[in-house]
């Protein structure tokens, strides 16, 4: 589920992007920012880049899972949803072509900003099992953002923090048979 709400991600900036500043190649991948040797992959040159730093749990949502009704009649206890947050980092890779770094990146937070929320009814394409999905930006102060670097263990380029809230992973695992109500004593 992490890669369809990613690709879906990417899909809507290349689109947006792609209306906005027609060319033949896509203007966004999703791909880490470098190699394990520690050199910057051949993909991202002169693109929007999109990677997933971090998931989160979200502690906000609701743990319990309520017995549902199976097929044949009985009922069953799933396992609880598991509600993540995924940090998206977007970052514009144009080596000395540092202005159009800039003008893809204001392009993409024009877009969030824009349109913040994602659900099925909004997006043709947006990921079976999703509900919604939100981008917030995460400020970072000067120290945060040479940590993040630092850990990415590449240079700095352009860049947003996004929070895309709440992706939820439900694989509806049966944990226990719950027996059905059949009447109720009243004393």
């Amino acid at each position: 589920m992490v890669d369809r709400t990613l690709s879906f991600l990417l899909a809507q900036i290349n689109d947006y992007l792609g209306t906005r500043y027609p060319t033949k190649e896509p203007h966004a991948v999703l791909s880490s920012l470098s190699t394990l040797e520690g050199s910057a992959p051949p993909e991202i040159a002169n693109r929007v880049v999109l990677s997933l730093v971090n998931i989160e749990r979200e502690a906000s949502a609701g743990a319990a899972a309520a017995p549902v009704r199976t097929e044949n009649g009985a009922f069953v206890r799933t396992s609880p949803a598991l509600n993540l947050n995924l940090y998206v980092l977007v970052s514009a890779s144009f080596g000395s072509n540092y202005v159009e770094a800039l003008k893809l990146l204001s392009a993409v937070l024009g877009y969030f900003q824009g349109k913040p929320a994602f659900t099925a009814q909004s997006a043709p394409s947006f990921p079976k099992g999703l509900d919604r999905l939100t981008m917030e930006i995460v400020n970072l102060d000067i120290q945060g953002l040479n940590n993040l670097w630092g850990n990415l263990g590449t240079k700095y380029l352009p860049s947003v923090l996004y929070k895309a809230r709440m992706f939820t992973l439900q694989e509806g695992w049966v944990v226990e048979q719950v027996p059905a109500i059949t009447a109720i004593d009243v004393v």
